[in-house]
């Protein structure tokens, strides 16, 4: 596996560009220790995680392909599901070794959960924050599938502007209208520095209609699993109750965005979580 890995360039410190191929993914790391190495959401990046530090872990923040400073390649295949597990796993194994922890939000809380069924002997947490175990009725899918292809077709028609601001408005993201001003604003700033060709391919390669459905599956996982959703956001507190039982936590008047929108409530858990199953 490291003859996969033509370069790895240190930029300061804490940031890495790890060449693969024609490609590189953008790496940054926070801390020192254990390594827990952590996945964000749709339009994200890396950053997503600023403020969140946890005592004893070195917190690796991979930006997925067509995000942050990861490529932006002008065609599908770096951006499916497939190839971006493949990926992401020589970019892990060359950052963070052969055993690690996995924390993911959202569209990063599916890639994780995925990534945990395919590598589950490497991974010894698993974080799950407001993700999906995928649509299990084909045909709701197959609608999925094809309403996400039309937003990567207006999303290519406009502008990054356009995007940022009626993404904004999706009931899911309501409750970040509450946060301060810097937040928002913070938010937004990552939202319009991605490339409109990066976020219509990432939904037609590994967009929620492409997801597999693994809820049947989840028995497979065989590490420490905590799925931690906002009490306001219904749809994934529904997910966190139906699949995950027991390991499920709600964090009380927040929505989708738990680790933005109560940050203090989040490292808490996060922290009671890996010591207990340190």
């Amino acid at each position: 596996m490291k003859s996969m890995i033509q370069d790895i360039r240190t930029l300061d410190m804490q940031r890495m560009q790890i060449n693969i191929g024609e490609y590189h993914y953008g790496v940054s790391v926070i801390g020192t220790g254990k390594p827990l190495v952590c996945f964000h959401g749709f339009s994200e990046s890396g950053s997503t995680w600023d403020g969140l530090e946890v005592p004893d872990y070195r917190l690796i923040r991979i930006d997925s392909m067509g995000h942050g400073r990861s490529a932006r390649p002008m065609e599908v295949k770096p951006y499916t599901l497939p190839q971006m597990l493949s990926d992401l796993h020589t970019v892990i194994y060359a950052v963070a070794g052969e055993r690690y922890g996995l924390l993911g939000y959202s569209m990063g809380a599916r890639m994780a959960l995925l990534y945990a069924l395919e590598y589950a002997e490497e991974v010894t947490h698993l974080v799950l924050e407001s993700g999906s175990v995928g649509i299990e009725e084909e045909g709701e899918r197959q609608a999925r599938y094809v309403a996400d292809r039309a937003l990567a077709e207006r999303i290519r028609a406009r502008d990054i502007t356009w995007f940022s601001e009626t993404w904004a408005k999706l009931d899911i993201f309501k409750t970040q209208q509450s946060l301060p001003l810097k937040v928002q604003q913070q938010i937004q700033g990552r939202r319009v520095l991605n490339s409109p060709h990066a976020l219509a391919f990432t939904l037609e390669g590994s967009g929620q209609g492409t997801m597999p459905y693994v809820g049947h599956r989840l028995w497979e996982l065989t590490m420490p699993v905590c799925y931690i959703s906002g009490e306001l956001d219904t749809k994934y507190t529904t997910i966190g109750a139906r699949y995950f039982g027991d390991v499920h936590r709600i964090v009380p008047q927040v929505g989708h965005n738990v680790h933005v929108e109560a940050p203090t409530a989040y490292q808490h858990m996060l922290e009671e979580f890996l010591c207990t199953h340190d």
